[in-house]
């Protein structure tokens, strides 16, 4: 009689043991990817595709995936090898997984193949969330109903009509409808091109509501790998303090520029004080790509290197050492950072707050902070550099930008260099002799 108390003790221990290996698996994940693919660009590949026995799926984002994560970029898979796929369980939802869920492998197929490796490897995980595979299956159906990607990017005049388009424009359409941003995924055709292929967007670890995502998957994106940065710096210079050094300066071939701020680069930076360099040295400045924004740049990002130059040098260094790590195409990175010029206003903030370009009077660096916080919003971080007598002078400064490269920020850490004195100089331009060289 004890032993047999003990082995049935011993059963439910077993059982329980079980049942709880399970469950842990189930709950070990930290947030789901939610994906959708284009069939065109699934189907235009060395690979090809199928249709579906049920016919061509419409020209319309598919569900690929609901698939649990975790933050370190690992996941969990196959929980669960006791739960097979079970159509029966979702009989009244196939008509709709075969419209927003059709597979496209080869050989063609009903779709249950896919539906079932995706429960299996996937859905099984997430069984302490979804109590049974209806669940999973309707909650991933009615995520793509709230995730409508065809007809967000069709709102923002992006079409699937073989033309390109930037990768940036198509983040910011979807980030601008749902409130996160995407991660998205390239594929190249036969042709070589890459072409949108996959989109991922993150969902709490309750299936509940949609988050930002708290990583990225690796893979394939278009050229630079567009999240493998955390912000930008913009950089705008003083043009009398990077003159007035041992340095000196040459004037652009144009002419003398204005006394003004310029801008220096638009660079992509990581929060950890790091940042990405010349992604792409296949991609070398081609000046038809932006040539009717060469008359701004040529006012508002001058080169005063020596000798004097056209500023094609300068802004092609500027290109394939940053602008090639931040998914922005040659047009719109240079369009950009002039836009942010404009948005930032910076001597015209410096003036309202009394503070301008003369010979002999010093500013505190706290009061030059506040008068560009007033107009931009956000905090700058002031670099200065010593003229020929050992005067600390205005010379960057630089704002924070996000990773979309839509809006200034705070900045999440502050450049090394280039510290100030507690009173600083902002030499004059306009009152130096028009020489080429001084």
């Amino acid at each position: 009689m004890a032993s047999n108390s003990a082995f049935s003790l011993f059963l439910i221990f077993l059982i329980i043991t079980q049942c709880l290996s399970v469950l842990n698996a189930a709950t070990d994940f930290d947030f789901f990817y939610f994906v959708q693919q284009w069939p065109g660009s699934y189907c235009d590949t060395k690979q090809s595709c199928c249709y579906p026995t049920t016919g061509k799926p419409a020209a319309d984002f598919g569900i690929h995936g609901l698939w649990p994560n975790n933050n370190d970029g690992t996941y969990p898979s196959n929980c669960d090898p006791n739960s097979p796929y079970d159509q029966s369980q979702v009989s009244d939802l196939i008509s709709r997984m075969q419209q927003n869920w059709p597979t496209l492998a080869c050989p063609s197929g009903s779709g249950s193949t896919f539906w079932s490796h995706e429960w299996e490897k996937h859905g099984t995980c997430a069984e302490s969330v979804f109590t049974n595979q209806h669940a999973y299956f309707k909650k991933t159906l009615d995520l793509k109903n709230q995730v409508d990607l065809l007809s967000i990017l069709q709102g923002a005049n992006i079409h699937p009509d073989g033309g390109s388009y930037d990768l940036v424009n198509i983040r910011n359409a979807i980030k601008s409808a749902i409130g996160y941003t995407p991660w998205i995924q390239c594929n190249v055709d036969q042709s070589g091109n890459s072409q949108l292929y996959q989109v991922y967007i993150c969902v709490d670890g309750s299936g509940s509501n949609l988050i930002e995502c708290p990583i990225f998957p690796e893979g394939n994106v278009a050229q630079a790998l567009t999240q493998d940065f955390d912000f930008f710096y913009f950089v705008q210079q003083w043009p009398a303090s990077y003159c007035d050094t041992r340095r000196s300066c040459c004037y652009p071939t144009t002419g003398k520029p204005d006394e003004d701020f310029s801008i220096h680069g638009l660079w992509p930076n990581y929060e950890n004080g790091k940042w990405p360099q010349n992604c792409d040295m296949e991609s070398s400045l081609d000046e038809s790509e932006f040539s009717d924004l060469i008359s701004t740049m040529e006012k508002n990002w001058p080169s005063l290197a020596c000798p004097s130059s056209d500023g094609l040098k300068f802004w092609s260094h500027e290109w394939l050492k940053h602008g090639t790590c931040s998914a922005l195409n040659q047009h719109a990175y240079f369009q950009t950072a002039l836009d942010f010029k404009t948005k930032s206003n910076l001597l015209q903030n410096l003036n309202n707050a009394g503070i301008k370009p003369r010979n002999g009077e010093h500013y505190s660096v706290e009061s030059i902070k506040n008068a560009i916080e007033e107009g931009v919003g956000h905090t700058p971080f002031i670099e200065c550099n010593v003229d020929s007598q050992g005067n600390h002078q205005l010379y960057q400064v630089y704002l924070c930008v996000d990773s979309s490269a839509s809006n200034f920020i705070d900045c999440p850490i502050f450049p090394h260099g280039g510290k100030c004195g507690s009173k600083i100089e902002f030499p004059p331009f306009s009152s130096n002799d028009d020489h080429d060289e001084f």
